[in-house]
Parts: structure tokens; C-alpha cells; sequence
């Protein structure tokens, strides 16, 4: 089937996805049904694939929308969260040496593959680490994935459903986000205005000097960095874009990361289901206990203690952190914190820690 059908075919299966979760009220629906749905399509071995540039124009889109969200009250806000991140780092170094031993000593995984299977990252980072490292690449991979894939599939229910009603119950509360699709009328293709196209001028510009010197999410944090020092030089805040590009933008970009889930990666791991099971198990037990801890410590609210911490991909954390209503600037800093402890120092380290 020619490609073009094929990545047509993608974003018709995405659409759907996401409207068969959105029927049933769950969280998040716009990334994480098309991240399922795909998902299940390709362990049935029908097999997509998403152009460079699709991932590119996603993630500068994200990043536009994030970088908005920087101006001087929230570098305030990035002041007050320079502790709580470098405590975060610490931990996780710690987590990853931790988790690392328990993993060799329930599977036979060499050290080199049982560290990388759980450290903090992204499963692109962890995979370029694998090959550098010489780790088995198809179990760090699997092992990144099965992880990834619990937290966009648990922790949205456990949040809505367990923590959220006890959080209210305590006296917190968030207001509740409207999750439905906005409408394309013509009215919402009108209010682009001169001033939103530059601002996706400056984020590709940033996504693509980020990615040219290998910087940690380098498409989503270039965007960002562009767009924020922009609004922040700029005499007067810029209009914040028609939100149908942002939620357009979640559908397509889980059906990136749903191409990433392929039959071969679970079958690589047929043999280490228990391991998988009892880690993520584990970081997902961890990530709850570490996101209370950090709401009493550091006075923010649960949930954003606990999607600050959550070891999910930084683009993938802030779309829930905006589903359930909660700080994205504190949330998008830590995640970034958790992001190069994984990619930068733990590496680093990696000849005393191993």
C-alpha cells in the first residue's frame, strides 16, 4: 500500500481513536486514544510510519503553545522550582541504581541493558544509549515502552478516578477542563493573526537549531525556548493561537508514538513479562508515593507533584498536566530536570554507578 494511503490511513485510525476514548470520558483522550488504537493495529502486524517532519511540525506546535506559558510571573514560578528539581535529579539517580540491581537480580539481563530498561528517559534517549553503551537495544526499548505505555494508560484513571475525588475531599481543587474538540469554523481559521504565524516561524526555527546541536527533546524544547525569550523581549504578550491546532496537534502526535509500539518489541521480551510487570509496577508505586512527598515538601498541590515526577515523555506529561488543569510551567521544568539527569548526568556517571 502506497505510503500516502498508508499515513492518511494513520490519522483517520488516530481520529477515531481518540473519539472512541472521548465517548467514554477518558482522560486525555486526544493523545492517549490514538496512542492505543495504533498500537493495537500494529500488534496485529499492520505496520505504519510517520514522516521526520510530521514529529517536527507537532512538537514545534506544542512547543509554541508551551513557551506562551513563560512570562515574568512564570519565571517566578521557574525560580522557586531550581530545589525542587535538583532534589528530583538526586532521586532519580538514586531510583536508577536501585530499580537497576532489583532488575538483574529478577531476570538475566546484563547490567548495561538492566540499568538502561529503567532509567528516567524517553524511549528514543534510552535506545540512543543502548547502541552506545552496547546494551540489548530490543529489551531497553521494550522495557521503555511497556513503562511508557502504563503511565499514559493507568495513571490518567488512577488520577481521575482515585486520587483526584481524594484530593478534593482535602481541599484542593482544580476546575474542570472542557475536553471536547473545538470546532474548525471559520471563525477559529480567521482569529490567526500575524503575530501567531511568526510565533510557529520562531518555534520551528528553535526546534531546529535544538535538534541540530542533539539537545534532550530538542523539537519540543527549542520551540519553547524560542517562543518564550520572544514573549518575554517583546513590548506586549502575543495572542495566544486557535486552540484547535493544539488539540489537532495531540491526536497527531499520538499517532506518532502509537508507530512506535511494534509486535516485535513485545516479542523480544516474551520471556521477561514478570520483570516488566513487577518494575513498572514499582515506578508507577514510586512516582505516586514521590509526587505526595513533593506536594508536602515544596507546597504545590498533588497533581502536580505527581506529574512532575511521572518518568512519561515531557510532551506527553504536559498534555495530561493541561487535561487535568494543573501548573504546566513547574510540571514542563521538572519534567525537563527528570529529562537530562537521564540523558546527561546519569551517563555521566555511569562508570562509578554500574
Amino acid at each position: 500500500m502506497p505510503e500516502f494511503i498508508l499515513l492518511v490511513l494513520l490519522f483517520i485510525i488516530s481520529y477515531l481513536g481518540y473519539w472512541l476514548f472521548e465517548l467514554i470520558r477518558f482522560p486525555a483522550s486526544r493523545i492517549v486514544g490514538p496512542i492505543i488504537v495504533v498500537a493495537l493495529i500494529q500488534m496485529f502486524g499492520i505496520t505504519f510510519s510517520s514522516p521526520v517532519f510530521l514529529k517536527m511540525l507537532f512538537s514545534s506546535i506544542f512547543g509554541v503553545y508551551l513557551g506562551l506559558r513563560f512570562d515574568q510571573t512564570a519565571l517566578k514560578q521557574l525560580k522557586v522550582s531550581i530545589i525542587p528539581a535538583a532534589f528530583l535529579s538526586i532521586i532519580y539517580i538514586g531510583i536508577t541504581i536501585l530499580y537497576g540491581k532489583i532488575l538483574m537480580q529478577v531476570s538475566s539481563m546484563d547490567h548495561n541493558t538492566a540499568f538502561l530498561s529503567v532509567i528516567p528517559g524517553g524511549v528514543a534517549e534510552a535506545g540512543v544509549l543502548a547502541v552506545s553503551f552496547g546494551a540489548n537495544l530490543s529489551q531497553v526499548s521494550s522495557f521503555q515502552l511497556v513503562r511508557y505505555l502504563s503511565i499514559v494508560m493507568i495513571m490518567p484513571l488512577i488520577s481521575k478516578y482515585i486520587i483526584s475525588p481524594i484530593v478534593k475531599r482535602s481541599g484542593e481543587s482544580n476546575k474542570p477542563v472542557e475536553t471536547s474538540l473545538p470546532q474548525l469554523d471559520e471563525s477559529s481559521l480567521n482569529s490567526i493573526h500575524y503575530s501567531a504565524l511568526w510565533l510557529f516561524v520562531v518555534g520551528a526555527i528553535g526546534s531546529f537549531l535544538f535538534y541540530k546541536i542533539h539537545f534532550p527533546a530538542a523539537l519540543l524544547l527549542g520551540a519553547t525556548f524560542f517562543v518564550a525569550l520572544t514573549q518575554l523581549i517583546s513590548p506586549r504578550p502575543f495572542k495566544r493561537p486557535p486552540e484547535f491546532l493544539y488539540s489537532y496537534a495531540q491526536i497527531g502526535m499520538g499517532a506518532i508514538i502509537g508507530t512506535s509500539f511494534t509486535r516485535e518489541n513485545f516479542s523480544a521480551v516474551a520471556g521477561l513479562v514478570v520483570p516488566m510487570l513487577l518494575l513498572t509496577f514499582m515506578i508507577v508505586t514510586t512516582s505516586v508515593i514521590l509526587g505526595f512527598i513533593f506536594s508536602k515538601i515544596f507546597k504545590m498541590d498533588y497533581m502536580t507533584g505527581l506529574m512532575s515526577v511521572l518518568p512519561g515523555g515531557l510532551s506527553t506529561m504536559v498534555i495530561l498536566a493541561e487535561a487535568f488543569d494543573v501548573d504546566i510551567v513547574t510540571i514542563s521544568t521538572l519534567q525537563l530536570a527528570r529529562l537530562l539527569t537521564a540523558v546527561a548526568v546519569i551517563p555521566i556517571l555511569y562508570q562509578w554507578i554500574l
